[in-house]
């Protein structure tokens, strides 16, 4: 891993803690992340970048998802 690449989760973690939620593109994928109601974070993976007008990405994009129960660092990671 590159220390771009370091830096870059690194800084997404300090968003998602101060935050409960943060949005990124990597490799021309779109990431967002959001704390769980119950524990953990929620990660969900799509392929374009379009949103509802309630600005929440569309479901038909969604490629992938799932719950990460580490640290926020451990969410970042979790599709990368």
């Amino acid at each position: 891993m590159t220390a771009l690449v370091k830096n870059k989760i690194n800084r997404l973690s300090r968003i998602l803690k101060n935050e409960t939620s943060v949005e990124f593109q990597h490799n021309g994928f779109y990431y967002e992340v959001f704390e769980s109601a119950d524990t953990g974070y929620i990660v969900n993976l799509y392929s374009c970048n379009k949103k509802d007008e309630n600005g929440k990405y569309l479901d038909k994009y969604e490629l992938d998802g799932g719950l990460c129960t580490g640290s926020a660092r451990d969410a970042i990671e979790f599709m990368l």
